[in-house]
Parts: C-alpha cells; structure tokens; sequence
C-alpha cells in the first residue's frame, strides 16, 4: 500500500486563506502537533481527545489544528502515517549497511529497541489502536509497518543461517518472537515485573540483544565476544 499524504488529509482550498501562525515554520508545527497529539491520544484515547483539548495543552489555536490536518480524525491517521514512514525509511537506510549478519542483526536489533523506548506513548496507541481495532486505515497501516519489520528480520535471519553465521533454526518463528516480545519489554509491559515497577536497569538492551544473539550463534562462536559478532 503507498501512503498518500493527500489521500490522507486533503488541503481544502478555502485554507488558503487562512493566515498560518509565524512563530514556527509549516514543518516544525506540523511536528509539535503530532508529537503533542501523539501523547494526548496514548494518554486519553480516541474519543477522549478533543481538538480543544489538544490546542488546550499545546498552547495552540484549534484554527491552526483544522488548518494543518483539518479533523481529528486525519490528524490520527496523520501520526501513524509519519510514525510508519520513519519505520520503512529506517529500515531502507539500515538494508544499505555492508555488515555480516550478526552485526547487521546485532545493530539492528539496537535500533529498534531504542525506537521504541524512546517513542512509548506511540506504542501504547499502536497497542490501544489494536485491540479495539478501529479506524481500518490504521490497522492497514499499522499491518504493512509490521510485516515491513518481519520481513527485514527474516531476511537478516536467513541471511545469517545459508552463510554459516547462525545456527539453522526456525527462522519464521524466531523473527515473529522478537516482533511480539521485545516491543512488550521495552514499553515497560514486562520489563516492570522484573523489578517490581523500578526503572528499567540501564543494561537491559544490551542483555536483551545478547540473548536473542546466544540463541542463534552457533555454540563454536558463542567464546567470542558478542559484541563483535
């Protein structure tokens, strides 16, 4: 499926007149707005944000909200549209890398988890989106970013197991492990349990990579520091 920013949020032709704030660029308030709604709509749900309470707690006018998205429901649609594309062009950009497998799985698997710490209010609405599974156009969305994730994974998987680096295991399986588990750890879901609602120890990436490494480098190299695989 190819994202259409205007299939998604058309520009209505009586917004040209409107005046468009200066104290940001078009960019850059686009960008507080999602990110701000973003929040709001993992904090509060669907229904319960309202354009005014957006522009509320972005210090925003609801004018320039239906300037730049014109409704709620496209501002939604809006975030997982941006959210989604940094995903594949993540992923694009990372394919490029001239690395071994293990590396290329290693740095990969670093990436990741470090997007979705670093974005959890986008998890929990991705999580919240699912299983209510309204607004099709997300879930559709949403299904294409997932199977962008597996396939890559797979890819670097299989990649590992015809040169020899990882062991021959059931890659399908293993690539639909690391897709469900580790966005669960790292949204604080199953992480919390471990220290019983203590932050998150700062060495729990590393740990989490490394056993997901010692489960597919064969045991002849699991002497070698992991790090360099």
């Amino acid at each position: 499926m190819l994202l259409n920013t205007t299939e998604i949020c058309p520009i209505k032709k009586d917004r040209q007149h409107m005046t468009v704030p200066t104290d940001h660029s078009t960019q850059d308030s686009r960008q507080l707005l999602l990110k701000g709604a973003e929040e709001l709509f993992a904090r509060h749900g669907f229904d319960g944000t309202s354009i005014r309470l957006i522009a509320k707690e972005l210090h925003m006018n609801s004018g320039m909200i239906s300037y730049y998205f014109g409704s709620k429901e496209a501002l939604y649609l809006e975030i997982f549209k941006s959210r989604l594309i940094e995903i594949t062009l993540e992923i694009n950009g990372f394919d490029q890398l001239e690395l071994n497998p293990g590396e290329k799985l290693r740095g990969y698997l670093l990436l990741y988890i470090q997007r979705i710490s670093s974005n959890k209010s986008f998890h929990r609405l991705l999580y919240n989106q699912l299983a209510t599974r309204r607004h099709p156009a997300v879930i559709e969305m949403v299904t294409e970013a997932r199977v962008q994730i597996y396939r890559f994974l797979l890819k670097i998987i299989q990649s590992g197991i015809d040169s020899g680096h990882f062991k021959a295991i059931d890659a399908e399986i293993f690539a639909l492990n690391i897709l469900s588990f580790i966005p669960s750890v790292f949204t604080g879901n199953l992480s919390s349990l471990m220290h019983l609602y203590e932050p998150v120890r700062d060495d729990m990436t590393g740990r989490m990579i490394d056993h997901i490494l010692l489960m597919v480098i064969p045991e002849k190299l699991t002497s070698i520091n992991l790090s360099h695989v």
